[in-house]
């Protein structure tokens, strides 16, 4: 059936906002843009497979969930059951339209999309306005998950009804832990009924000012807090008057909770974890209201599934309420770029958390800046955990002051200023940063882009940052180097000192084939596995480093803690070696041989003897043919017998 000529059918035409992305910054390379304009893959006929002119989300699978650093830092808060996304992209359309269909354009490991929301900035809202905006929930549940191949998913979403609205804006949430593996999107699809405006947006906004009803849940529990706004009800007569008849079966005029004593319903309250129930709950009597508000009730408090809701009112409300008892704060996404709080409504929501341990601002660009980041130490001065993941405009030397900081992540931060540079003939040198946060053991600067502050010595950045590390911190537990070229001269010095500390280590992308003669392959392999014992976690994505069977065996001799193991692109190495590592290993429970030169044969017999280990493999073109014509009978060596090269396309 053709489709109706009334409807509208756009790709995306701009990218407002995302979460993370697996390119480099500055290329194009698996760039969160890609899914950016008509679906290229989809429409050049490409078969199902890895592309690089995709949108590829940094994480996957549930092994994100279980690395080192979880150990110590467990995720803050509950998290509620309708709410599983790890990662979004937020597209806008040139055309505004009623939506009756969207489609989602998946070229590898199709399924990880959870939810779809829509937002009536440009429409209702003006485009200045946007702490009037609202996001609507238009789709939820498990997107298509079957077959390997390029996939249209097209979720059922509801008919229009009267709350419905126009909008040319569209949210993509999705689940990273129902991804086999890298998950890939081509391009986003908007079909739908053209918009005419109804209502003069100046009239809607009058309305919506006049007739402000907060949508949010948290907003409405925050606004029953002070308990004089509880009206008491009135106590129920229960004596018995002398004199008076009673029938055979007495009306039980009997309160239960009034028998139970008080820490018992605390602890029976203390399950709901949910900060929309609690709210219900509050309001259902005055008991229980002193119980949800109490300011011992919430010790760790997660925001991020309230990021479409949550006012800057709300946040100040209910920080200021617990804040004797709040240790742990998440407000990942909510400083969105088109959110309801900016920097100075986020400053009022931390400045009474003085016993505040850990805070998370994951994608927060709204607010996150040096003014934000300065009151930290000052109204936060426990604060040992600070996850910046993806703001930008900051510099570090702002974090200085806090002295107790042990975790600090800034990964695919943009635009870091960074003051480390000692000059040691000045009479008053400047502090850098590590000699002021010397208790760091956890540091992650994955693809963060850096600026020096003054004169800059010579090498990179990230090699001053290193150096400032090592001579500055007395133990390191974990560090991400993910695509941070020119390491390669220090890394021997940073190895011998915090080598055997180490549980977590990321080397994805760095270059290391680049470095200096001193550190070939030999000497790389004896000095990585040599210093560092209790190593968990170790990527070596694309490090160019070749590999042979003794040196991948004796993973399992000095690392045998190990548990997960990128591999991805390291060659060298045979069925033999790999044997030895997954023997030896008896821990591990992730191992990556992408890209390399193992056959798909080999990865399924592997996975067979050792299926405590999850073994991924995505072939390269060659090897893909190879198995294809294995499977066909012929000779997979004999690559010049018709048949095309490009037929499965990895």
């Amino acid at each position: 059936m053709s489709e109706d000529v009334t409807l509208r059918c756009q790709y995306a035409s701009f990218l407002t906002d995302y979460s993370s992305e697996y390119g480099t910054q500055g290329s194009s390379t698996y760039d969160a843009s890609n899914v950016l304009g008509a679906p290229g893959s989809y429409i050049n006929g490409s078969t199902y497979g890895d592309h690089v002119s995709s949108l590829v989300f940094r994480t996957y699978g549930h092994y994100w969930n279980i690395l080192p650093f979880h150990k110590e830092y467990q995720p803050i808060g509950h998290q509620p059951d309708w709410f599983a996304a790890s990662d979004f992209i937020e597209l806008q359309f040139d055309e505004a339209v009623y939506p009756t269909d969207i489609r989602v354009y998946e070229t590898f490991c199709p399924g990880g999309l959870v939810r779809i929301l829509i937002s009536d900035l440009g429409t209702e809202i003006p485009e200045g306005t946007p702490h009037l905006s609202r996001w609507k929930l238009l789709w939820s549940g498990s997107s298509f998950k079957g077959e390997h191949i390029y996939t249209v998913a097209t979720p059922k979403l509801p008919k229009h009804n009267k709350n419905s609205f126009a909008t040319r804006r569209l949210r993509l949430e999705f689940d990273g832990k129902l991804a086999e593996y890298y998950h890939e999107l081509d391009a986003v699809e908007l079909v739908g009924h053209p918009w005419t405006r109804g209502i003069k947006a100046s009239e809607y906004l009058k309305k919506r000012i006049k007739n402000a009803v907060s949508v949010s849940v948290p907003t409405n529990m925050l606004k029953n807090l002070k308990i004089d706004t509880v009206k008491q009800a009135p106590q129920q007569k229960t004596d018995v008057e002398p004199n008076v008849a009673q029938s055979d079966e007495p009306e039980i005029k009997v309160n239960y909770f009034d028998k139970l004593p008080h820490e018992i319903i605390e602890m029976i309250i203390g399950y709901i974890k949910d900060l929309g129930h609690r709210a219900q709950v509050a309001r259902a009597c005055v008991l229980f209201h002193k119980i949800v508000t109490d300011e011992t009730a919430i010790k760790e408090l997660n925001l991020k599934p309230f990021y479409t809701k949550i006012t800057g009112d709300a946040l100040s409300k209910i920080t200021s309420c617990y804040s004797l008892a709040i240790t742990k704060l998440d407000l990942s996404w909510i400083g969105y770029e088109h959110g309801r709080i900016n920097g100075k409504l986020a400053i009022e929501g931390i400045k009474s958390l003085s016993n505040l341990e850990e805070l998370r601002c994951r994608n927060c660009q709204s607010f996150v800046h040096d003014r934000f980041l300065s009151y930290l130490p000052v109204h936060c001065p426990k604060l040992k955990l600070l996850d910046l993941f993806r703001c930008k405009d900051f510099s570090l030397s702002t974090l200085k002051p806090l002295k107790n900081l042990e975790y600090l992540d800034i990964s695919q931060c943009s635009d870091v200023i960074y003051h480390g540079h000692v000059n040691l003939e000045s009479e008053d040198p400047e502090e850098s940063f590590f000699t002021s946060c010397h208790k760091m053991k956890w540091f992650f600067m994955g693809r963060s882009s850096h600026h020096m502050f003054g004169s800059q010595p010579s090498g990179t950045i990230a090699e001053l940052i290193t150096r400032d590390m090592i001579q500055n911190c007395k133990e390191i537990h974990g560090v991400n180097f993910w695509r941070q070229r020119g390491i390669g001269q220090i890394f021997p010095e940073f190895i011998k000192k915090f080598g055997s500390t180490l549980k977590y280590l990321d080397l994805g992308w760095t270059g290391l084939h680049q470095s200096p003669s001193s550190l070939n392959p030999k000497n790389f392999w004896s000095l990585l596995l040599g210093s560092c014992p209790k190593l968990e976690y170790l990527a070596l994505t694309s490090v160019n480093m070749r590999m042979d069977d003794e040196d991948i065996t004796n993973f399992a001799k000095y690392c045998p803690n190990l548990e997960q193991l990128d591999l991805l692109g390291v060659r060298g190495f045979s069925d033999i070696g790999l044997h030895g590592l997954l023997s030896g290993c008896k821990n591990m429970k992730f191992l990556d041989l992408s890209y390399g030169k193992t056959s798909v044969e080999t990865v399924a017999q592997l996975q067979e003897i050792y299926p405590h280990c999850d073994i991924k493999h995505v072939p390269t073109i060659l090897e893909a043919n190879k198995a294809l014509r294995r499977a066909r009978g012929l000779d997979p060596d004999d690559l010049d017998a018709g048949e095309s090269t490009d037929e499965y396309v990895f």
